[in-house]
């Protein structure tokens, strides 16, 4: 998948889609407080008709089998980076797992999207504290109380400001017994919409003009060198 050498591999033909596929130039951050069940949620509301990457380190992390130790968790981020700039390159929808409790975090991955031409929304998960810390008790790879509760206060306090920062921004309750069927085709259909809907970003709809233009599938092909993409794609981790 990739060269040994940390550039991005020129075979990539695995990846089918186009730029006159639907999808292209979105991005919907999944955002709550650890134990609010954003990955569950995310499974349970993701658009249909569309498939968007999953950009989560966790998942690298269980790939390695191991819990947050420095050099699993260091190669973990160095994977999804570079696996990140194949997907801006190919102009895919995403779907981000994060936890929104650190701003300069969220604010820097936004900044790296808009310059590539994203829209971004975001689905915001809530639940009770108490809840939260009965998750976090029952996870495999455990996660301390009073981490719990630090990030549950900083995600509350920082939820005015990301709903200015994100649009649309979609509040989905996921306490015991909230997530029902009507919450679940409420925030699936508003998802839909937005992964289906016309790209906002005027620097998205200049790339998808000049790559239909050339017949270009990446935006590597001419809007954007590879080392650029990179560049930016390996500061969504510092």
């Amino acid at each position: 998948m990739f060269q040994t050498d940390g550039k991005m591999d020129d075979n990539r033909f695995f990846i089918n889609e186009s730029i006159n596929d639907r999808g292209i130039f979105k991005a919907v951050y999944m955002a709550g407080h650890s134990g609010a069940g954003k990955s569950y949620t995310l499974d349970r509301i993701k658009s249909g008709s569309i498939e968007p990457r999953i950009v989560n380190v966790d998942r690298y992390i269980e790939y390695f089998g191991k819990d947050y130790e420095p050099e699993y968790y260091d190669k973990s981020k160095l994977l999804l980076k570079k696996q990140l700039a194949l997907y801006i390159d190919s102009v895919l929808p995403l779907a981000i797992d994060v936890t929104a409790a650190t701003p300069n975090s969220v604010v820097r991955r936004y900044g790296i999207l808009e310059f590539f031409g994203y829209d971004q929304a975001m689905v915001f998960v809530n639940c009770s504290l108490e809840t939260a810390l009965e998750r976090a008790e029952k996870r495999e790879r455990k996660v301390a109380p009073e981490v719990v509760r630090s990030y549950y206060e900083e995600v509350k306090r920082l939820k005015g400001y990301l709903k200015q920062k994100f649009s649309p921004f979609i509040e989905v309750n996921n306490d015991v017994g909230e997530l029902t069927d009507e919450v679940v085709i409420k925030a699936f259909n508003k998802m839909e919409s937005f992964y289906n809907s016309p790209i906002r970003n005027k620097l998205g709809q200049e790339s998808v003009t000049i790559m239909r233009e050339n017949k270009w599938k990446y935006l590597s092909d001419g809007v954007y060198t590879r080392k650029e993409i990179e560049n930016m794609s390996s500061m969504w981790y510092y």
